[in-house]
Protein backbone atom coordinates (compact mmCIF):
# COMPACT_ATOMS: atom_id res chain seq x y z
CA UNK A 1 0.00 0.00 0.00
CA UNK A 2 1.32 3.35 -0.92
CA UNK A 3 1.61 6.62 1.01
CA UNK A 4 -1.14 7.80 -0.34
CA UNK A 5 -3.56 5.04 -0.09
CA UNK A 6 -2.91 5.31 4.06
CA UNK A 7 -4.96 8.36 5.72
CA UNK A 8 -2.05 10.12 8.02
CA UNK A 9 -1.77 10.22 11.68
CA UNK A 10 -1.40 13.57 13.10
CA UNK A 11 0.78 14.33 15.97
CA UNK A 12 -0.29 17.73 17.60
CA UNK A 13 2.32 19.68 20.30
CA UNK A 14 1.98 22.90 22.61
CA UNK A 15 5.72 23.57 21.71
CA UNK A 16 8.52 23.33 19.35
CA UNK A 17 11.13 22.25 21.93
CA UNK A 18 8.51 19.15 22.68
CA UNK A 19 7.90 17.98 19.07
CA UNK A 20 11.82 18.03 18.21
CA UNK A 21 12.19 14.59 19.62
CA UNK A 22 9.96 13.07 17.64
CA UNK A 23 10.51 14.89 14.40
CA UNK A 24 14.32 13.78 15.16
CA UNK A 25 13.24 9.76 15.72
CA UNK A 26 11.10 10.51 12.33
CA UNK A 27 12.24 9.89 9.05
CA UNK A 28 13.26 13.38 7.39
CA UNK A 29 9.84 14.84 5.70
CA UNK A 30 8.65 18.34 4.07
CA UNK A 31 7.33 21.42 5.58
CA UNK A 32 3.85 22.42 3.81
CA UNK A 33 2.70 25.68 4.79
CA UNK A 34 -0.95 26.11 3.65
CA UNK A 35 -2.51 29.86 5.05
CA UNK A 36 -0.49 30.19 7.99
CA UNK A 37 -0.56 26.39 9.02
CA UNK A 38 2.37 24.33 8.91
CA UNK A 39 2.42 20.79 9.08
CA UNK A 40 5.49 18.80 8.64
CA UNK A 41 4.50 15.82 6.54
CA UNK A 42 6.60 12.38 7.00
CA UNK A 43 5.87 8.34 7.20
CA UNK A 44 6.90 5.12 9.19
CA UNK A 45 6.79 2.28 6.69
CA UNK A 46 3.55 3.16 4.50
CA UNK A 47 1.68 4.83 7.04
CA UNK A 48 1.95 9.08 6.74
CA UNK A 49 2.58 10.85 10.11
CA UNK A 50 1.93 14.93 10.15
CA UNK A 51 3.50 16.78 12.86
CA UNK A 52 1.95 20.03 13.46
CA UNK A 53 2.14 22.75 16.33
CA UNK A 54 -0.57 24.66 18.19
CA UNK A 55 1.45 26.97 20.54
CA UNK A 56 -0.18 27.15 23.87
CA UNK A 57 -3.53 27.69 25.31
CA UNK A 58 -6.97 25.35 24.91
CA UNK A 59 -8.03 28.40 22.09
CA UNK A 60 -4.79 27.97 19.39
CA UNK A 61 -5.04 24.32 20.35
CA UNK A 62 -8.34 23.86 19.16
CA UNK A 63 -7.69 25.34 15.96
CA UNK A 64 -5.14 24.12 15.27
CA UNK A 65 -6.64 20.62 15.50
CA UNK A 66 -9.41 22.25 13.34
CA UNK A 67 -6.87 22.69 10.77
CA UNK A 68 -5.15 19.77 10.80
CA UNK A 69 -8.29 17.73 10.61
CA UNK A 70 -10.40 19.81 8.02
CA UNK A 71 -7.27 19.63 5.66
CA UNK A 72 -5.80 16.31 6.34
CA UNK A 73 -8.52 14.43 7.66
CA UNK A 74 -6.31 12.26 9.71
CA UNK A 75 -7.17 8.79 11.20
CA UNK A 76 -6.24 9.94 14.53
CA UNK A 77 -4.64 12.81 16.29
CA UNK A 78 -2.01 12.37 19.07
CA UNK A 79 -0.81 15.05 21.68
CA UNK A 80 2.19 15.03 23.94
CA UNK A 81 4.42 17.65 25.86
CA UNK A 82 4.75 18.50 29.30
CA UNK A 83 2.15 18.73 31.81
CA UNK A 84 2.18 19.32 35.79
CA UNK A 85 2.08 16.95 38.57
CA UNK A 86 -1.80 16.64 40.66
CA UNK A 87 -0.20 13.77 42.38
CA UNK A 88 2.84 13.71 45.31
CA UNK A 89 4.09 10.39 43.69
CA UNK A 90 3.91 12.08 40.05
CA UNK A 91 7.87 13.38 39.62
CA UNK A 92 9.82 15.45 36.63
CA UNK A 93 10.25 12.64 34.01
CA UNK A 94 7.14 10.00 34.90
CA UNK A 95 4.52 9.43 31.74
CA UNK A 96 0.73 9.71 32.13
CA UNK A 97 -1.01 7.89 29.13
CA UNK A 98 -4.12 9.99 28.75
CA UNK A 99 -7.07 7.15 29.60
CA UNK A 100 -9.31 10.47 29.62
CA UNK A 101 -9.67 13.98 29.26
CA UNK A 102 -11.38 16.46 31.10
CA UNK A 103 -11.74 20.65 30.62
CA UNK A 104 -12.22 21.40 34.30
CA UNK A 105 -12.80 25.31 34.09
CA UNK A 106 -15.73 24.40 31.99
CA UNK A 107 -17.67 25.98 35.38
CA UNK A 108 -21.33 27.83 36.07
CA UNK A 109 -21.65 30.10 38.75
CA UNK A 110 -24.84 30.20 41.35
CA UNK A 111 -26.25 33.30 42.30
CA UNK A 112 -24.52 32.21 45.58
CA UNK A 113 -21.56 32.73 44.61
CA UNK A 114 -21.42 28.75 44.53
CA UNK A 115 -19.51 26.98 40.87
CA UNK A 116 -20.75 24.01 39.58
CA UNK A 117 -18.90 22.12 36.53
CA UNK A 118 -20.70 21.65 33.94
CA UNK A 119 -18.99 19.06 31.85
CA UNK A 120 -17.43 19.11 28.09
CA UNK A 121 -20.04 20.54 25.39
CA UNK A 122 -19.18 20.40 21.68
CA UNK A 123 -21.04 19.84 18.28
CA UNK A 124 -21.49 16.65 16.44
CA UNK A 125 -23.06 16.91 13.55
CA UNK A 126 -25.05 19.85 14.51
CA UNK A 127 -26.13 18.65 17.79
CA UNK A 128 -24.39 19.70 20.89
CA UNK A 129 -22.93 16.55 22.81
CA UNK A 130 -22.12 16.93 26.78
CA UNK A 131 -19.69 14.31 28.88
CA UNK A 132 -18.08 15.02 32.10
CA UNK A 133 -15.33 13.86 30.32
CA UNK A 134 -13.47 12.49 26.95
CA UNK A 135 -12.46 8.82 27.30
CA UNK A 136 -9.71 8.37 24.95
CA UNK A 137 -9.70 6.02 21.91
CA UNK A 138 -9.91 2.57 22.87
CA UNK A 139 -7.56 1.17 20.31
CA UNK A 140 -4.76 4.14 20.42
CA UNK A 141 -5.11 3.33 24.50
CA UNK A 142 -5.01 -0.05 24.22
CA UNK A 143 -1.18 0.25 22.19
CA UNK A 144 0.03 3.16 24.21
CA UNK A 145 -0.56 0.91 27.14
CA UNK A 146 1.30 -2.59 25.55
CA UNK A 147 4.09 0.31 24.51
CA UNK A 148 4.13 1.65 28.62
CA UNK A 149 4.38 -1.99 29.20
CA UNK A 150 7.59 -2.97 26.75
CA UNK A 151 9.25 0.14 27.72
CA UNK A 152 8.83 0.13 31.82
CA UNK A 153 12.00 0.93 33.50
CA UNK A 154 13.98 1.89 30.36
CA UNK A 155 13.10 5.60 29.85
CA UNK A 156 16.32 8.05 30.70
CA UNK A 157 15.76 9.63 34.64
CA UNK A 158 15.39 13.29 34.97
CA UNK A 159 18.35 14.82 35.84
CA UNK A 160 18.92 16.68 39.63
CA UNK A 161 20.13 19.71 37.50
CA UNK A 162 16.69 19.98 35.95
CA UNK A 163 14.84 19.82 39.20
CA UNK A 164 14.65 16.75 41.24
CA UNK A 165 13.57 16.91 44.69
CA UNK A 166 15.91 16.51 47.00
CA UNK A 167 13.99 14.60 49.34
CA UNK A 168 13.29 12.01 46.94
CA UNK A 169 15.41 9.35 46.32
CA UNK A 170 16.29 9.48 42.21
CA UNK A 171 15.06 6.98 40.30
CA UNK A 172 13.40 5.83 36.42
CA UNK A 173 10.52 7.65 35.38
CA UNK A 174 7.05 6.02 36.03
CA UNK A 175 4.29 5.67 33.50
CA UNK A 176 0.98 5.31 34.75
CA UNK A 177 -2.58 5.38 32.91
CA UNK A 178 -4.94 8.33 34.40
CA UNK A 179 -7.30 11.97 33.45
CA UNK A 180 -5.38 14.99 32.03
CA UNK A 181 -6.77 17.78 33.10
CA UNK A 182 -6.42 21.15 30.82
CA UNK A 183 -7.51 25.25 31.09
CA UNK A 184 -5.85 27.89 30.30
CA UNK A 185 -4.53 28.17 34.10
CA UNK A 186 -1.16 27.03 35.64
CA UNK A 187 -2.41 25.80 39.13
CA UNK A 188 0.54 26.28 41.62
CA UNK A 189 -1.04 26.11 45.00
CA UNK A 190 -1.74 22.77 46.90
CA UNK A 191 -5.32 23.91 47.71
CA UNK A 192 -5.95 24.54 43.93
CA UNK A 193 -4.67 21.15 42.54
CA UNK A 194 -6.09 18.99 45.16
CA UNK A 195 -9.22 20.47 44.59
CA UNK A 196 -9.20 19.61 40.97
CA UNK A 197 -7.64 16.24 41.59
CA UNK A 198 -10.42 15.44 44.18
CA UNK A 199 -13.19 16.42 41.38
CA UNK A 200 -11.96 14.69 38.62
CA UNK A 201 -9.46 12.16 39.58
CA UNK A 202 -6.32 14.04 37.88
CA UNK A 203 -2.98 12.55 37.12
CA UNK A 204 -1.63 15.93 35.73
CA UNK A 205 -2.57 19.36 34.09
CA UNK A 206 -1.64 20.99 30.62
CA UNK A 207 -3.62 24.01 28.87
CA UNK A 208 -3.98 22.00 25.40
CA UNK A 209 -5.25 18.15 25.66
CA UNK A 210 -8.81 18.54 26.31
CA UNK A 211 -9.39 21.21 23.92
CA UNK A 212 -8.00 18.82 20.84
CA UNK A 213 -9.84 16.05 22.23
CA UNK A 214 -13.06 17.97 22.03
CA UNK A 215 -12.28 19.00 18.22
CA UNK A 216 -11.34 15.28 17.72
CA UNK A 217 -14.92 14.17 19.06
CA UNK A 218 -17.05 16.55 17.31
CA UNK A 219 -15.51 15.26 13.91
CA UNK A 220 -15.56 11.33 15.30
CA UNK A 221 -11.45 11.64 15.11
CA UNK A 222 -9.56 8.77 17.62
CA UNK A 223 -7.36 10.62 19.83
CA UNK A 224 -4.88 10.03 22.54
CA UNK A 225 -2.84 12.27 24.54
CA UNK A 226 0.28 11.28 26.11
CA UNK A 227 1.81 13.36 28.95
CA UNK A 228 5.40 13.68 31.00
CA UNK A 229 5.58 15.70 33.64
CA UNK A 230 7.93 19.04 34.06
CA UNK A 231 6.80 20.34 37.61
CA UNK A 232 5.28 18.76 40.86
CA UNK A 233 4.06 22.40 42.62
CA UNK A 234 3.15 19.89 45.42
CA UNK A 235 6.54 19.18 46.55
CA UNK A 236 8.15 22.50 44.96
CA UNK A 237 10.01 20.13 42.61
CA UNK A 238 11.52 22.69 40.27
CA UNK A 239 11.69 25.81 42.63
CA UNK A 240 15.42 25.25 42.26
CA UNK A 241 15.77 26.53 38.77
CA UNK A 242 16.07 29.93 38.03
CA UNK A 243 14.69 30.11 35.11
CA UNK A 244 12.49 26.99 34.44
CA UNK A 245 12.40 27.47 30.16
CA UNK A 246 15.85 27.04 30.22
CA UNK A 247 16.74 25.06 33.04
CA UNK A 248 14.15 22.10 32.07
CA UNK A 249 13.13 23.34 28.23
CA UNK A 250 15.62 20.82 26.69
CA UNK A 251 13.63 17.81 28.89
CA UNK A 252 10.17 18.47 28.39
CA UNK A 253 8.20 15.91 26.17
CA UNK A 254 11.28 14.26 25.45
CA UNK A 255 10.18 11.17 27.60
CA UNK A 256 6.81 11.36 26.25
CA UNK A 257 7.83 11.13 22.59
CA UNK A 258 9.29 7.42 22.88
CA UNK A 259 6.05 6.51 24.03
CA UNK A 260 4.33 8.31 21.15
CA UNK A 261 7.16 6.81 19.13
CA UNK A 262 6.81 3.21 19.58
CA UNK A 263 2.60 3.72 19.37
CA UNK A 264 2.77 5.14 15.76
CA UNK A 265 5.47 1.74 15.31
CA UNK A 266 2.29 -0.14 16.04
CA UNK A 267 -0.12 1.61 14.00
CA UNK A 268 2.33 1.75 10.90
CA UNK A 269 2.53 -1.78 11.13
CA UNK A 270 0.14 -3.85 8.37
CA UNK A 271 -3.23 -5.21 9.68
Amino acid sequence: MSHDDRAPIAVICALEAELAHLRAALPPGRAVTTGNRTVWHTALDAQPIILALCGLGMMSAAAVAESVIDRHRPAAVLNYGCAGAHRPELLPGDIVIGARTVAYQNISEGIDGTARYFGMRYLRLDQQVEAPFLPADPRLLDAALRVQAALDGQHEPWPHAAGWPAAVPHRTPLLVAGTVASADRWNRTAASITAVAALHDTSCEDMEAAAIAMTCASHAVPFLTVKDISNNELLRATDSISDWWTGVLVEIGKRASVVVFSVLQELARPS
